[in-house]
C-alpha cells in the first residue's frame, strides 16, 4: 500500500503545480504589476502560470517546465541579432511556457516590430514590466498566490480522505464509500471489480443514467478481460445520448496488480484535475476493502482444499476427521459424489509474476463458486498447485451426469468469455456413494483429464465416455498393456523409425477404413498397389495376419495402448 500511496503524492504534486496557478490575466491584477502593461500576445491572457523564472541567458530554456513565466531585461534584445531573439519567443512557445516579462527600459525604448508581431501570431503573452519594480517584489506575491491555492486544496484531499476513512471505519461498505465521493464531486461514481468480477454503484443515483454507465463499463473492458491494461489514471470523453462526457478512471491497486478502477462521469458537470487527486486518494481506501474481501476468500479457500486433502487421504486418521467435519459445508458423509477437476495453464506471454497467477486463480475459483451457488445445492471447491477439484453431492432424484456436464459447461462459457489469461482441461469422475469414496471420483476425473494429452479432443471430458480407455489407463495394469505393446506393435514403429516410412499411419488409417483398401488408398493418396505392398509389409514385421481377427485386434488394441500410454 505504501507504493500507491507514494505514486499518488507525486501525482499530487503535478496537479496541484497544474490547477493552482494563475492565468496571466489574474497576475495583471496585482499590487506589483500596477505599473506594468502587456504589449503582445493578448490572445494568449488565459495561459497559466504555473511559477516564475528569471533569465539570465537563452540557455535557461534548456532547464525550463511546461507553464513557468520567464522575467528579464532588454538587455538580451539590446545586444542579440534579430533572429536569434525570434527564435528565443518561439522556443519559449513551443516549450509552452506561460509568458513572458521584459524590463524594457533603459535598454530599449520599445520591443522590435517583429517581435511584437510574432507573439501575437502566437498569442504569446509579453508584459512590459515597470523598471522600479524588483524582480522579487513580482515572484513573491505570485508564488504565495500559488501556495495558498495548493494549501487549499490539500486540505480539501485530506478532509476527503478523512472522510472516506471514517467511512471505512465505521463498517462501511464499498457503495457507502462511493456514495460519499459521488457527493464530493456533485458527479456519478463506479466501481468496477476485475477480481470478484463485479460493478458497483451507487444506489442513490439514476438508475436509467446507471445503465447507461453500465454499458459503457462493459464495452470498456470486454476485450481487456483480466489482463486490464488501463494501469494509470486516465481521462478522456465518451458519448452518451449525443453528448461528449468527461470521465476520469483511476486504477484501484492490490498487491502491485490491478484489481479494480474507480471510475467518475462528468454528467452534471465537467470533472477537473482536483477531481483526480480526491479519486486517486480515494482509491486506496477502497483498495483497503479490496484487500479485505480477498484475504477473507484466500483463508476460506485454504480451509476448503485441507478439508479435500484429508478427505482423499489413505491416512484412515486424517480421513476420519474430514468426515466428521463434512456437517461445516453440508456435505453427507452417505450421500453420493462426483468430482470435476479443472487443470489449469498458462497462455502465451499471458502472466508474468507469482502473484499475478494467484489473483487468476482466485477470480476463477470465485467465477466457479457463483455457478455453482445457483446450480447445486451442495458442493465444495479446493485448489493445489494448477488444479482445482470440486466435489458435488447428489441428491436421490438428480440426474448427476447431465447436472455436472451442464455445470461444467457453464464453467468453460464463463472462464472463455471473461479470463483470456488461461487455458484449461476439464475431467468429470465417475458417481461413488459415500465421502470415503470421493477419492475414486477423483481419480477418474484425473484420468479423464490426462486423456486429453494424446487420446480424445475437447475442453469437458466425462470418465464415462471413454470407453476402452477406463480399463487401459489403470495404473495396475501399465507394466502388462506397454509388455503386450513392445510384443506387437514395436517392430513396427521401428521400422518407421529407422527408414522413415509411414507404416503406423497406413495401419491406422487401416483401421479407420476398415480394412477397405480402396478407401485407405483415397486417404492416404497412394495408389492401390502402394497400399497392398505396405500391408503385406506390416504384417510381415509384426508377424500379424489382418485376416486373422484376434491378430487384427491385437495390433488394433496395441494402437490404443500406444495412444493412452504416449508410447
Amino acid at each position: 500500500m505504501l507504493v500507491k500511496l507514494l505514486h499518488i503524492e507525486y501525482k499530487e504534486v503535478n496537479v496541484l503545480i497544474r490547477e493552482t496557478g494563475i492565468a496571466i490575466k489574474d497576475i495583471l491584477k496585482m499590487k506589483s504589476f500596477e505599473k506594468s502593461n502587456i504589449i503582445a500576445g493578448e490572445g494568449g491572457i488565459n495561459r497559466i502560470i504555473t511559477r516564475v523564472n528569471v533569465m539570465a541567458d537563452p540557455d535557461i530554456l534548456n532547464w525550463v517546465d511546461k507553464g513557468e513565466f520567464l522575467l528579464t531585461t532588454g538587455y538580451f534584445f539590446k545586444t542579440t541579432k534579430l533572429e536569434n531573439q525570434l527564435n528565443l519567443i518561439r522556443e519559449s512557445n513551443f516549450k509552452k511556457l506561460s509568458g513572458m516579462g521584459i524590463k524594457i527600459f533603459p535598454y530599449l525604448d520599445k520591443m522590435p516590430e517583429e517581435i511584437i508581431k510574432l507573439a501575437n501570431e502566437l498569442n504569446f503573452p509579453i508584459i512590459e514590466i515597470d523598471y522600479e519594480v524588483p524582480f522579487t517584489d513580482i515572484m513573491t506575491p505570485v508564488f504565495q498566490e500559488i501556495f495558498n491555492r495548493q494549501s487549499s486544496i490539500i486540505n480539501k484531499v485530506q478532509i476527503v480522505h478523512k472522510d472516506t476513512m471514517n467511512v471505512l471505519l465505521k463498517g462501511g461498505s464499498i457503495k457507502d464509500i462511493i456514495g460519499n465521493l459521488s457527493k464530493t464531486l456533485e458527479n456519478p461514481i463506479v466501481v468496477v471489480d476485475h477480481h470478484f468480477d463485479e460493478i458497483i454503484i451507487d444506489s442513490l443515483g439514476d438508475s436509467q443514467i446507471y445503465k447507461k454507465l453500465e454499458d459503457d463499463i462493459n464495452l470498456t473492458f470486454s476485450k481487456n478481460k483480466l489482463r486490464v491494461d488501463k494501469n494509470k489514471t486516465s481521462r478522456d470523453k465518451i458519448n452518451i445520448d449525443e453528448d461528449d462526457i468527461d470521465r476520469i478512471m483511476v486504477p484501484i491497486m492490490v498487491k502491485n496488480n490491478i484489481y479494480g478502477h474507480l471510475i467518475a462521469y462528468g454528467m452534471k458537470s465537467d470533472l477537473s484535475d482536483f477531481d483526480v487527486l480526491y479519486m486517486e486518494s480515494t482509491s486506496t481506501v477502497v483498495a483497503v476493502e479490496f484487500l479485505k474481501r480477498i484475504s477473507i476468500q484466500e483463508v476460506e479457500n485454504k480451509y476448503k482444499a485441507e478439508f479435500f486433502e484429508d478427505l482423499i487421504s489413505f491416512d484412515e486418521f486424517r480421513k476420519k476427521k474430514a468426515i466428521e467435519r463434512a456437517n461445516y459445508y453440508k456435505l453427507d458423509k452417505d450421500a453420493s459424489y462426483s468430482v470435476l477437476t479443472l487443470r489449469l495453464s498458462k497462455t502465451e506471454s499471458s502472466i508474468d509474476s507469482d502473484e499475478e497467477y494467484n489473483q487468476m486463480l482466485v477470480k476463477v475459483m470465485y467465477m466457479i463458486d457463483l455457478i455453482c451457488k445457483n446450480e447445486c445445492n451442495s458442493y465444495l471447491t479446493a485448489n493445489k498447485g494448477k488444479k482445482i477439484n470440486i466435489l458435488f453431492m447428489w441428491k436421490k432424484s438428480e440426474d448427476s451426469n447431465k447436472k455436472i456436464n451442464l455445470i461444467a459447461q457453464m464453467i468453460k462459457e464463463s472462464l472463455n468469455a471473461k479470463v483470456a489469461s488461461i487455458k484449461f482441461k476439464m475431467g468429470i469422475g465417475r458417481e461413488t456413494m459415500g465421502l470415503a469414496n470421493v477419492y475414486k471420483s477423483l481419480k477418474d476425473a484425473e484420468k479423464a483429464v490426462d486423456a486429453t494429452k494424446n487420446y480424445v479432443d475437447g475442453d469437458i471430458i466425462n470418465f464415462e465416455t471413454l470407453g476402452i480407455y477406463k480399463i487401459f489407463c489403470q495404473d495396475n495394469l501399465k507394466e502388462e498393456l506397454i509388455s503386450f505393446y513392445k510384443s506387437t506393435l514395436e517392430p513396427l514403429v521401428e521400422y518407421d523409425r529407422k527408414r522413415d516410412t509411414e507404416l503406423v499411419k497406413s495401419l491406422r488409417i487401416y483401421f479407420e477404413t476398415n480394412g477397405n483398401l480402396k478407401k485407405m488408398s483415397e486417404k492416404l493418396f497412394t495408389h492401390y498397389n502402394t497400399v497392398l505392398y505396405r500391408i503385406n509389409r506390416i504384417q510381415e514385421i509384426t508377424k500379424r495376419n489382418l485376416n486373422d481377427e484376434m491378430d487384427r485386434y491385437g495390433l488394433e488394441t496395441s494402437m490404443k495402448i500406444m495412444r493412452i500410454l504416449n508410447l
